[in-house]
């Protein structure tokens, strides 16, 4: 199986020709593998012992990273001020997951079920990345003119900046509102066998992120 897979978008919005906006984003996915040698161990102990994802002292099972860049140019005004131009968002970003290395059917239904589960929750990371890059976008092609172009790269950098971090919050908000993916499935308890309205909880609810 391939380590990575790489999609591109680029020009994924590009919301005003006047300040030629791009907004370009790159996901890789790499994997690491479940070996046979755990085979005969629960999944959720193969995982911790396989997996070589770790952050606070914790095992996670999946893991997200994104890294934001952005550039831009300032065009000085007939009027003396001064606007911000050709826009350029670049969107990186790192999805890790497991995958199965043997064959096993029985395992690699339970093995499908949880991957799936976690791989949707990687993806909710992923797109609060995307809503950053295209919020940074818009905000800055529709910066109003500023008083100097110093002043204009200074107000720009921090409108940037200041989106960047919300969204970071955001994904700590969203950790905590699906339990690191619990209420998405990622958990090591059987879904068809939870009480009416009760949510499915494992362990493994809480290593995810």
């Amino acid at each position: 199986m391939l380590d990575w897979v790489r999609y591109a978008c680029v020009g994924c919005l590009c919301v005003s020709t006047a300040a030629l906006a791009e907004v370009s984003e790159i996901i890789d996915y790499t994997y690491y593998e479940l070996d046979e040698a755990g085979a005969s161990q629960p999944l959720k102990e193969q995982l911790d012992a396989a997996t070589p994802i770790l952050r606070d002292g914790r095992k996670l099972h999946g893991d997200t990273r994104w890294n934001l860049d952005w550039s831009f140019s300032t065009e000085a005004l007939e009027d003396k001020t001064c606007k911000i131009s050709d826009i350029d968002i670049n969107l990186d970003a790192l999805i890790r997951l497991p995958e199965l290395g043997y064959e096993d059917a029985e395992r690699q239904a339970e093995f499908n079920r949880y991957a799936e589960a976690l791989q949707r929750h990687q993806i909710g990371h992923y797109i609060i990345a995307i809503q950053a890059a295209n919020k940074i976008d818009v905000r800055l092609t529709y910066m109003e003119p500023a008083e100097s172009c110093e002043v204009a790269r200074t107000q720009a950098e921090a409108m940037a900046v200041a989106i960047e971090k919300e969204h970071r919050e955001k994904e700590i908000a969203f950790d905590k509102q699906t339990r690191f993916g619990a209420e998405q499935g990622v958990s090591f308890a059987d879904p068809k066998a939870a009480p009416d309205g009760a949510s499915p909880q494992g362990d493994a609810a809480q290593l995810e992120d």
